[in-house]
């Protein structure tokens, strides 16, 4: 049962993968007031946005909701010393054509001593930023992250393209 549980995750991660190259435009991160949808024009590319800040990269508008974390469940646990870092995100497509979403290839924590995480498998979550949003749609989900109990100054880096044309550093709550 984990052999296929296993092989229908590397499926979808793949398959997720090769969907996300379709977007190739070139962006520049945007705040975007949420209460008047107003758009702010950042400064510099590598600005950086708290929670519950709306970021527009060219039609694409990305909010970290909250964050948790998690000691996994009876059979899946992370190593010892470290935790499950869980964000909680949303993608919005505010554009007049569908956009592919790659938590993998467009979603990175770093912490202050420079280290950086990957999307991990393991922990229950909620959704996934995953595929395909159609013009006018929003993707909830929830990225994992394994991390040492300890990190701190933790920051998702988002690339809103596959291509590298700008990122969206988000100061976290640890």
């Amino acid at each position: 049962m984990k052999k296929i549980f296993v092989l229908i995750l590397i499926l979808s991660l793949a398959l997720s993968l090769f969907s996300a190259c379709g977007s190739s435009q070139d962006v520049k991160p945007e705040k975007v007031d949420s209460e008047t949808s107003q758009q702010k024009e950042t400064k510099t590319e590598t600005e950086t946005y708290e929670i519950g800040d709306s970021v527009k990269a060219g039609n694409l508008i990305f909010t970290v909701n909250s964050t948790r974390t998690d000691a996994g469940g009876d059979f899946i646990k992370p190593k010892d010393g470290y935790i499950y870092y869980i964000i909680d995100v949303t993608v919005e497509n505010t554009g007049d054509k569908s956009e592919s979403v790659s938590s993998l290839m467009m979603f990175k924590l770093f912490d202050s001593q420079g280290y950086n995480y990957t999307i991990t498998i393991g922990p229950e979550t909620q959704g996934s930023v995953n595929g395909e949003i159609s013009a006018g749609r929003k993707l909830r989900g929830e990225l994992a992250f394994e991390i040492p109990k300890d990190a701190t100054g933790l920051e998702l880096q988002i690339d809103p393209t596959l291509f590298g044309s700008g990122q969206i550093i988000v100061e976290l709550d640890r």
